[in-house]
């Protein structure tokens, strides 16, 4: 094989191993796919659990269908919003799955995505960018007022924020925070199945399109 011929199957390969990663970092129904039966597993798991159940701090969970993180051995839990509730679902960026209070119709029309059976969520209406766009300004307005946040900030219990770039929670007058994974932020993001906001730990890549799609800078 000439010298030519093997710098050009060097470029090839190097222009397919981009391609590749660029394809990786967009959100697809691949992902909801693989990440379903994982998500599927936890919720079997999430169902079996009460807040005397055994933790490990910081854990994440669902119980009795509200947001639980595990605060000193023992699970502290929130209520989820009117037409929301709490369970792990199969991210669609990324491998994984994340646990986490969210609309009906979102929850449904991922596992229905997926391939995963999930008879207690209802059939979805439709997520739409108009959503997105409409939300966008609230959700861009609470993450700046998250940058003035510290532990110590007045807060009312159950408030979720976002404080130093960490989850946070008030409990008892006071913030409680959790990191989020690696490549991942917690944000304020426009919801695009409803009206509102999302505070939460998400992937970098979801959060950046999404206030992209709203027409919002997100520097």
């Amino acid at each position: 094989m000439s010298f030519l011929n093997v710098r050009f199957l060097v470029v090839s390969l190097a222009y397919a191993l981009l391609a590749s990663a660029a394809v990786s970092s967009k959100r697809s129904v691949q992902w909801l796919q693989q990440n379903g039966p994982a998500a599927k597993a936890l919720n079997d798991q999430y169902a079996t659990l009460t807040t005397s159940s055994p933790c490990n701090d910081g854990d994440a969970t669902c119980v009795n269908g509200q947001y639980a993180r595990c605060h000193q051995g023992s699970y502290l839990t929130w209520p989820c919003a009117s037409g929301w509730s709490c369970a792990a679902i199969p991210n669609e960026w990324s491998e994984g799955t994340t646990t986490t209070c969210d609309t009906n119709d979102n929850i449904a029309w991922r596992f229905s995505e997926a391939g995963i059976s999930e008879s207690k969520r209802s059939t979805p209406v439709g997520r739409s960018l108009q959503w997105l766009q409409q939300n966008g300004p609230a959700a861009k307005a609470l993450n700046d007022q998250y940058a003035t946040l510290t532990t110590s900030s007045p807060c009312n219990d159950g408030d979720a924020t976002c404080v130093n770039g960490q989850y946070a929670r008030c409990h008892q007058g006071s913030y409680l925070t959790w990191p989020c994974a690696s490549g991942w932020s917690c944000a304020a993001i426009p919801n695009e199945w409803s009206e509102g906001t999302t505070t939460t730990c998400d992937t970098n890549d979801n959060i950046a399109w999404k206030f992209s799609e709203a027409g919002i800078s997100e520097s």
